[in-house]
């Protein structure tokens, strides 16, 4: 098999030459390239069966070579070399029909043979299917997922490499297909997997689809299937492809309201019947993010502790499971609860002191008082203000001063208003009095704050 490597970096494609042991698997590098333009007048000179090529360079990308040679050269292969760990950029390869995507950074000498071996045998495996057109590819499949360390993974793709071939899913997951496998010979692989310290997931009911679809269809799994159904004690996963649950819009919807409301911080009634009902829904990872992270910052912003916020965010980012999700969202919860939580008032007490908040944050001229908020929650003035400090931790004014000064801080970042209107915008008549009790809690005056901060 003739190669040619394609990269915009010189010493990486040397490297890559020099490096890699491509005699062992009948490959002769016989030219490199610096960008798929140049590839292009390469294969127009040169006899070659597979283009090794890195995605992102001058002139012509990766992606664009991919598309030229499936127009003029569609019988030749090629293997994508890149440092994205991204999945779209992978599934996009795939679906144009890479032979295989090999993260760079994953690329370490003792692994360059576990990878020439899959894209040797998969371009074998390829060339004998390209003589009997093929109408299915996927019906059952095994998933392979990274729960231990990348040695014992990576030893364990090597010895599955040896009978099947091998797909790439993410860095910490791959997938091959069961149909011509026995029970017996299905039960070893399993027994291999977990010793691995990887957990098998046993994938049926595809269909009998292509490989690009069963890249979608297993993702889709991963974030949003397995990523609920997953538990630390399991040692073995296995889904019906065909009995998949879909989410629908207008229950995300009602979610994120119910989620956007403090009442699950304070209730842990509610609390449990969120976690029950998000669950159910099962969101993909990445909706799950877009409709939890915002509503933890305006609960964050509501109890004027948006430290706590980013904490529990930054903890949750890299998590990959709804068991992980959940043990740190409890965790971060008691800490919160710990802090404005501290009165021994039931539900309905603390519901009447957050609904009073959030009319306050609500209110787009903040001229609000002690008073108005007492009478909407049905209090008198004295034990409202008593109920607001058992269970905020801070007084009525304490917290009022807050958000007003964060509001008037904003105003003068990101408008042009003047300072006596911002005074009145957040509930100041004399502008004076304003403009001292901003120099007293953010140390400078509203001049000179908007000074400094000019964007």
């Amino acid at each position: 098999m003739k190669v040619i490597i394609v990269d915009d970096e010189k010493l990486v494609r040397r490297g890559l030459i020099s490096i890699m042991p491509w005699s062992n698997y009948q490959m002769e590098v016989v030219g490199e390239a610096g960008n798929g333009r140049k590839a292009l007048e390469l294969l127009e000179q040169q006899d070659v069966d597979i283009v090794f090529t890195d995605l992102m360079m001058p002139e012509m990308s990766g992606f664009e070579l991919m598309e030229a040679m499936s127009e003029k050269y569609p019988e030749k292969s090629v293997v994508v070399l890149s440092c994205h760990e991204e999945f779209a950029y992978a599934q996009k390869a795939i679906r144009m029909g890479a032979l295989d995507y090999v993260v760079k950074n994953d690329l370490e000498t003792d692994t360059m043979d576990e990878v020439l071996r899959r894209i040797a045998r998969t371009y074998e495996e390829r060339n004998v299917k390209k003589q009997v057109p093929d109408k299915k590819l996927f019906d059952r499949a095994m998933v392979v997922l990274k729960l231990g360390d990348d040695e014992q993974a990576g030893k364990l793709v090597e010895k599955l490499s040896a009978g099947n071939v091998i797909h790439y899913l993410d860095r910490h997951c791959w997938f091959f297909a069961l149909d011509s496998l026995g029970a017996e010979q299905e039960k070893t692989l399993i027994t291999d997997i977990k010793q691995a310290s990887c957990l098998p997931v046993l994938v049926h009911g595809l269909g009998g689809i292509t490989l690009g679809e069963t890249v979608d269809r297993l993702h889709a799994y991963l974030s949003s299937g397995l990523l609920y159904d997953y538990k630390h004690w399991v040692t073995f996963w296995e889904w019906a492809a065909d009995k998949e649950h879909e989410w629908v819009e207008p229950e995300k919807e009602r979610l994120g309201l119910r989620w956007n409301s403090p009442d699950w911080i304070y209730s842990n009634e509610e609390y449990e019947l969120l976690l029950q009902d998000t669950v159910a829904l099962r969101l993909p990872m990445g909706e799950l993010k877009k409709l939890l992270f915002p509503a933890f910052l305006e609960n964050g912003r509501l109890l004027l502790m948006l430290e706590w916020s980013m904490q529990l965010i930054f903890r949750l980012e890299p998590l990959r499971m709804w068991e992980e999700w959940k043990a740190a969202l409890e965790e971060e919860r008691g800490k919160l609860r710990s802090i404005v939580c501290k009165s021994k008032y039931g539900d309905d007490i603390v519901r009447v002191i957050y609904k009073a908040i959030r009319f306050m944050h609500e209110q787009e001229e903040m001229n609000f008082s002690q008073h108005e908020l007492a009478g909407i929650a049905n209090m008198s003035r004295t034990y409202f203000s008593q109920c607001f400090k058992n269970v905020t931790g801070k007084s009525f004014n304490d917290y009022a001063t807050e958000i007003r000064m964060s509001k008037a801080q904003q105003l003068l970042v990101h408008t042009n208003t003047p300072i006596y209107q911002i005074a009145q915008l957040v509930g100041f008549k004399d502008e004076k009095y304003f403009s001292k009790l901003f120099l007293q809690e953010i140390g400078m005056l509203p001049s000179d704050f908007r000074n400094r901060n000019a964007i």
